[in-house]
């Protein structure tokens, strides 16, 4: 590969540097010939600025041409140096700088990630010019994605390039997606710009989205025709036999094993009562709640053996469940007399009392019952779901704030719409990305291993399904689905802790830049891009109800 090509409208003498003095596994060094070659100067339309970091070199070395990105700067401390640089004899003064390989052009198409090829010693360095960066950025996605025998078409100008005023990064959607997509940043860092940003280059681009929101702060940002819009407990119920066991503990945020087996019990007598009721309707024994007390535990346990979901799908009345969690407060009698009968435990009853306080505060502060329901004149959400799968390019927004912002409530209905669409045969379902705000909120469950959006990060992708997750606080959200996270949008972070959890996805030295971003600034890094990309995401037009009040 002849660098010549790349520096025909110029003598590339006038970008030179020096030459390579030092190679490490993971870096190079560059001797500078003389400190004047450090000059700031102004080349046609091409200013040049070698005296920082951050910049990008061009090694011309047999095996081809390398691009690095100088990361240090330094001058060599010595009585000498110090003398030569106070009396303005910059030749005798010889800067070191440190580069990072980025990539080796040895084809003419495309920059590569270089394996195990690096530089060689006394190889020449020279400043990057307008054409090699333009070559660089053709060359940042490391896959090309086809839509049959053509390229997938890109999503263009996501965002400035942080380095470069003029140039826009446009992607493919695969590259962003293919190994799950989270948005990282504090407050106000401008997550919810970048993140909007995107959508809405996805929904322009006629790419299908499944919108989740539990705060409905995104209820105005998009036109019916864009998505089909459903607000749960309004327009939109959901029977309620759909609700697994877990999906309850989750709603009532049951904190350890004996809640979650009295939680259970509850459930299960009240859906005895409601089956019963279907088969007896004017038999009074079966209206309310159902009374262990006085029964045998024999005769129990026949009744509960009865519960089956093919009648009433496992429906209940929910609002019967905090008196259910009382009268679970049972234990088998132990004096001859009560042998096999159950009487009232008052220990159980203060223990349980706390749960049926519990379930009554978030019966009371939601509109759960509004939303299990089987209303006819209403869309069911399953029905809207799969029909939303089955289509080539529909977008589903779901609204779930009408039924209570409450975390359990959104872990619930994050993990059913996940559950759903995961167990769906892949022959059923047209490949989707499937976007949730503020993600730590709805993954704290006991068991991440069953969690729904786990097993969308782990399988998801062979099915079509992709994610795009956004988080204010990256070390809340668990391990196993981080770790699944194959491109992440980190904008500021302060804390040590939040950092300390994205060091092994980014390189060592933007750990300390994460540090200073501006707003809506960002660190793009990748496992489908040649190396992280600082980008500046600008605010698109659609309205979005984030925005900080002024006092």
């Amino acid at each position: 590969m002849r660098i010549d090509q790349y520096y025909s409208n110029m003598d590339k003498a006038n970008f030179y540097l020096g030459m390579i003095s030092q190679v490490y596994r993971g870096n190079s060094s560059i001797q500078v010939e003389n400190l004047s070659l450090l000059n700031h100067r102004k080349l046609r339309l091409e200013t040049l600025i070698p005296n920082t970091i951050n910049y990008f070199v061009v090694v011309d070395s047999v095996q081809g041409l390398f691009l690095g990105e100088i990361y240090q700067s330094k001058v060599n401390s010595s009585d000498s140096v110090h003398e030569s640089m106070n009396n303005g004899r910059k030749d005798n003064v010889f800067p070191e700088i440190s580069v990072n390989i980025i990539g080796l052009l040895s084809d003419d198409v495309k920059f590569k990630l270089s394996g195990f090829k690096t530089v060689g010693i006394t190889d020449k360095v020279y400043i990057a010019n307008e054409k090699i960066i333009h070559k660089y950025i053709e060359s940042i996605e490391i896959n090309t994605y086809l839509n049959d025998t053509q390229k997938q078409p890109c999503l263009n100008n996501l965002a400035k390039i942080g380095n470069f005023d003029l140039e826009y990064l446009s992607l493919q959607p695969n590259t962003l997606f293919d190994r799950h997509l989270m948005a990282i940043g504090t407050t106000n860092s401008g997550k919810s710009t970048s993140a909007l940003s995107i959508l809405d280059k996805m929904i322009n681009a006629k790419r299908k989205i499944l919108l989740i929101d539990l705060t409905g702060e995104y209820k105005s940002s998009f036109d019916n025709c864009e998505m089909l819009s459903l607000t749960l407990g309004k327009d939109t119920v959901l029977p309620i036999g759909k609700i697994s066991m877990r999906q309850w503990s989750m709603i009532f945020q049951t904190n350890d094993g004996t809640q979650d087996t009295v939680l259970t019990k509850a459930v299960k007598s009240l859906r005895f009562q409601f089956s019963k009721q279907l088969i007896e309707p004017k038999n009074p024994i079966y209206t309310g709640i159902y009374k262990k007390v006085g029964k045998t535990v024999t005769q129990v346990e026949t009744d509960m053996s009865f519960v089956t979901n093919q009648k009433g799908e496992g429906a209940f009345e929910l609002s019967l469940l905090p008196e259910q969690i009382i009268a679970e407060s049972v234990i088998e009698g132990t004096k001859s007399y009560e042998k096999g009968l159950y009487k009232e435990d008052t220990f159980r009853s203060g223990i349980n009392g706390w749960l049926a306080e519990k379930v009554e505060n978030v019966l009371e502060n939601s509109t759960l019952k509004d939303f299990f329901s089987s209303e006819l004149d209403k869309h069911n959400l399953i029905a809207q779901i799969d029909e939303f799968l089955s289509n080539d390019s529909s977008s589903l927004y779901i609204d779930a704030s009408e039924i209570g912002t409450l975390d359990g409530i959104g872990a619930m209905i994050v993990d059913l719409i996940s559950h759903y669409v995961i167990n769906k045969k892949r022959s059923e379902i047209k490949p989707f990305v499937m976007y949730i705000d503020e993600v730590h909120r709805y993954t704290q469950s006991n068991n991440e291993y069953q969690s729904g959006l786990v097993s969308i990060a782990r399988e998801g992708r062979k099915k079509g399904i992709f994610l795009f997750l956004t988080t204010q606080s990256p070390k809340d959200v668990p391990e196993i689905l981080l770790g699944q996270v194959g491109t992440l949008i980190i904008h500021r972070l302060t804390h040590s802790e939040e950092l300390r959890t994205i060091q092994n996805q980014v390189q060592q030295n933007t750990l300390s830049q994460i540090q200073k971003l501006n707003q809506g600034e960002a660190v793009l890094t990748s496992i489908n891009l040649l190396q992280d990309v600082y980008v500046r995401f600008e605010k698109c037009k659609r309205s979005h109800e984030s925005n900080t009040p002024i006092l």
